[in-house]
């Protein structure tokens, strides 16, 4: 009799477990393409898809602007002229004061301007 009471409890429990697991999935999971039943459940997930690897480019290169060059110019140098009016120049030969002869053979002398009269 404990036999028949265990046997009776077993079966009972797989029915429980087998309707529970009919509960738990879609009928279209325990049946084949034929018909035909197989264990296992639905795959609901993703189909395996892998990302290219990420491009790295290279940084571009780094272009440093030269140095400012700065040149300071050379102050300006002030010459005095010679006060041309208050002298004129002398040929000696041939003899003549400079507007009048163009072309000297020695060197000009240098005399002090003599006021019209």
């Amino acid at each position: 009799m404990v036999k028949r009471i265990a046997l009776k409890t077993a079966l009972a429990a797989a029915g429980l477990l087998l309707a529970a697991g009919f509960a738990a999935t879609p009928a279209a999971a325990w049946v084949g393409f034929w018909g035909r039943p197989y264990w296992g459940g639905p795959f609901y997930g993703p189909y395996p898809y892998y990302y290219p690897p990420p491009v790295v480019y290279p940084p571009p290169p780094m272009v440093y602007a030269p140095p400012p060059v700065v040149v300071t110019p050379a102050p300006p140098v002030y010459m005095q002229q010679p006060a041309q009016a208050n002298s004129w120049y002398y040929c000696d030969n041939p003899q003549g004061y400079y507007p009048t002869v163009q072309h000297c053979s020695t060197a000009w002398r240098q005399v002090p301007a003599q006021p019209a009269r």
